[in-house]
């Protein structure tokens, strides 16, 4: 492999990226599953948003993909407050 595709650099010391994962996440991932008729929908926390150090862009870091591909992001929520998110449209 030529050098720097395996994301080592000249002196063969792997590269790293400054991802923010020590920092709060700006928002949260969520999977959100539409429940039957009159029923509250399901949501799952699915990830993390967290922001770039220059506020251009974002690290987007998920530990489950949603089967049915609807992912919502939003301010996290405390635990009491979690079960009144409303369904996004």
């Amino acid at each position: 492999m030529p050098p720097g595709r395996d994301g080592r650099g000249p002196n063969n010391q792997r590269k790293t990226t400054a991802m923010t994962q020590t920092k709060q996440p700006a928002l949260v991932a969520y999977s959100v599953e539409d429940a039957r008729k009159g029923r509250k929908a399901y949501w799952t926390k699915i990830g993390r948003l967290f922001a770039h150090e220059d506020d251009k862009g974002f690290d987007l870091v998920l530990n489950a993909l949603p089967i049915n591909g609807r992912i919502v992001i939003r301010q996290e929520q405390v635990r009491e407050e979690a079960e009144d998110i409303p369904a996004a449209a």
